[in-house]
């Protein structure tokens, strides 16, 4: 065999023997690699996750056992104390609701909830699975102006945070953030202080347009245009008697989803509301505001549905005391006749304008 042919095989196995290695750690898994391969992997997975606004429906390695819980699975732990070892994070939320089912994530649901959102962008922060607990479960489709939240940070994280760590970590979360979410006001919390448990109450406003004039156009997401049957025959000063009713500590059993008062069977559906003003806002234009100490699931929705229908002539102002002091089903089994109906306006009219706090505001 010539020289120069010798020669070619030899280089030939040698350069399999430099492949063959390559190829195999080419093929192995990242996590298989080092746990820091793996943790760059997790990290650029989350990263193009919130850059995308969207959470896939299978995702072995960004499973909830990694990245999250079902917040109404871990709520005992929610109420208690800030863990050993940890420190507490408030601070504020806006979002325009349109494209996310509600703020908590919720079983069996979209996952994609504003919750999720800043879990995220806190997690891609922290470099550490981070959850966040909203003082108001906002339902899908509703805005918020002044929502309040807290999530728990390692004393370690914290200590290492700069002078600045506030501005700084408003900055790189709303990068992370879709257009449609911003937080702001980041403030370390007393160790009792809870998002929900903590506030003093909360300022609800729906908006409408309850005019037979033309709605206009670019205010379609965050204002309710009545319908022109209903229209006709509004009356502005109904509508501020009627609002004067649910003044007071009341029952709101009336004004909750029937599926849900097994829920509140053991916490109550007595509320307290502070007050319901009438703002108008221009030619056909108003806002209902309503000032409660809390509210159960879409209670504000249908209070201003009965508001509407009352200001319309579809529901007697009088009735509104009967919705107000017997059950529902009570009083259906001893009128025997057909409860008074009043629709649930659509969520997009509706904003959680502001979380009170009486010590720790921020």
């Amino acid at each position: 065999v010539p020289t120069w042919r010798r020669l070619r095989v030899r280089l030939a196995s040698a350069a399999v023997i430099l492949v063959v290695p390559c190829l195999a750690f080419a093929k192995t898994a990242p996590s298989e690699r080092s746990p820091e391969a793996a943790e760059r992997k997790q990290y650029g997975d989350l990263l193009r996750l919130v850059k995308k606004r969207g959470w896939p429906q299978k995702s072995p390695e960004l499973s909830t056992k990694v990245l999250g819980v079902d917040e109404a699975a871990d709520g005992a732990e929610r109420r208690s104390l800030v863990s050993p070892g940890f420190r507490r994070v408030c601070f504020r939320a806006s979002y325009d609701g349109s494209q996310y089912n509600g703020w908590a994530r919720v079983k069996n649901a979209s996952p994609l909830t504003v919750a999720g959102m800043i879990d995220r962008a806190a997690s891609l922060l922290l470099r550490k699975k981070t959850f966040s607990c909203g003082a108001s479960r906002t339902d899908a489709g509703v805005h918020a102006r002044g929502q309040a939240a807290h999530f728990d940070v390692p004393d370690a994280v914290a200590a290492d945070r700069p002078i600045n760590w506030q501005d700084r970590w408003e900055q790189q979360m709303n990068e992370q953030l879709p257009s449609d979410i911003r937080v702001w006001s980041f403030k370390d919390a007393p160790p009792d202080f809870h998002a929900t448990f903590s506030a003093s109450g909360k300022t609800y406003v729906y908006r409408l347009h309850c005019g037979r004039n033309p709605a206009d156009p670019l205010e379609r997401f965050y204002r309710y245009q009545i319908p022109s049957s209903w229209a006709r025959t509004f009356n502005g000063e109904l509508l501020r008697v009627a609002a004067a009713k649910f003044v007071g500590k009341k029952d709101f059993s009336y004004f909750t989803h029937a599926s849900k008062l097994d829920i509140y069977r053991t916490g109550g559906t007595v509320r307290t509301i502070r007050s319901v003003n009438v703002v108008e806002e221009g030619p056909g234009q108003c806002r209902i505001e309503v000032q409660l100490d809390g509210a159960i699931f879409r209670m504000v929705r249908n209070i201003v549905g009965c508001l509407v229908s009352a200001a319309c002539g579809r529901v007697a102002v009088e009735e509104i005391d009967e919705l107000l002091q017997v059950q529902p089903d009570k009083a259906k089994q001893e009128s025997g006749t057909t409860a008074i109906s009043f629709p649930c306006l659509p969520p997009h009219g509706l904003c959680l304008e502001q979380v009170h706090y009486q010590i720790h505001d921020f």
